[in-house]
């Protein structure tokens, strides 16, 4: 049997377990670990059942030896993970614009490490800010990439107003464009001024630009072309679904941004740069 081979069963053989014996598991993978240490499947694992126990020290210190030892993974995932096993706060993370701000203007050289509380206040607001990092290097870019533009417009929230210039920037892309195409909008964007804003961008004042961000917009045209002439039922759709949006300003953005990073887990990997 190869060592991938033996890898998978020991990994298999924990899984199976965990659910009836998880210190049965644990020795599983500790032996696993001591056999084969450089194997990336067998620490995950690890990390993997101290975060369903909920034991957040130990899953810490796991998730922290991944990102040493293993620094060929694609890391986003493993932040994802950690989205996935947060548990949302019933209010907006407090931001503390002095000690942001000088963050910001310090400069830094060679890597960087922090060290954060295991609290989803602390690890959710560095998870979007490296998310956001990463979509900004493709939505800015000359090559269009609506996809990766509307999850930027949807990070921008966590940061607001301190992110308008940068909104600003990606409401002057669409502009030249002439159209813009991101079915989950209504679903993750809540914030007032943006809503305002697209909605603006379908005036004759703001340019008439063609927006996709409902659900199986071009089903919909097709289908209103036949029954309502070939915008009408559409700019209703549209109009109505903004003023639901509306109402759901008041949403607590933590809970949004958290649903945003579980749900769209798949296709936010596989857009990444």
């Amino acid at each position: 049997m190869s060592a991938q081979k033996d890898c998978e069963f020991l990994v298999k053989r924990a899984r199976d377990l965990v659910s009836e014996d998880p210190c049965a598991a644990k020795a599983w993978l500790i032996t696993a670990r001591t056999l084969y240490p450089t194997d990336f499947n067998i620490q995950h694992e690890m990390y993997t059942i101290e975060r369903n126990a909920e034991k957040t020290a130990s899953a810490g210190r796991l998730l922290y030896d991944m990102f040493i030892n293993f620094p060929d993974q694609p890391v986003v995932c493993a932040l994802l993970d950690v989205v996935g096993g947060l548990v949302p706060q019933n209010q907006d993370p407090v931001k503390n614009t002095d000690e942001s701000g000088k963050a910001r203007n310090k400069p830094r050289k060679g890597n960087d490490l922090r060290l954060l509380p295991c609290t989803s206040k602390a690890i959710l607001p560095f998870c979007l800010q490296l998310m956001f990092a990463c979509f900004k290097l493709r939505a800015f870019t000359d090559s269009r990439d609506d996809l990766s533009l509307g999850h930027v417009v949807v990070l921008l929230q966590h940061d607001w107003p301190q992110g308008e210039s940068l909104f600003l920037k990606a409401i002057d892309k669409i502009c030249q464009q002439g159209s813009f195409q991101y079915e989950n909008f209504f679903n993750y964007v809540t914030n007032i001024d943006m809503l305002e804003e697209f909605a603006y961008l379908r005036t004759t004042e703001g340019g008439r630009v063609q927006l996709e961000l409902l659900p199986n917009q071009g089903m919909l045209i097709k289908h209103h072309t036949v029954t309502r002439g070939i915008t009408k039922g559409v700019k209703e759709d549209f109009r109505l679904a903004m003023e639901r949006q509306v109402s759901r300003c008041g949403e607590n953005l933590y809970t949004v941004l958290h649903r945003f990073c579980v749900n769209e887990k798949i296709i936010i990997i596989q857009s990444l740069p």
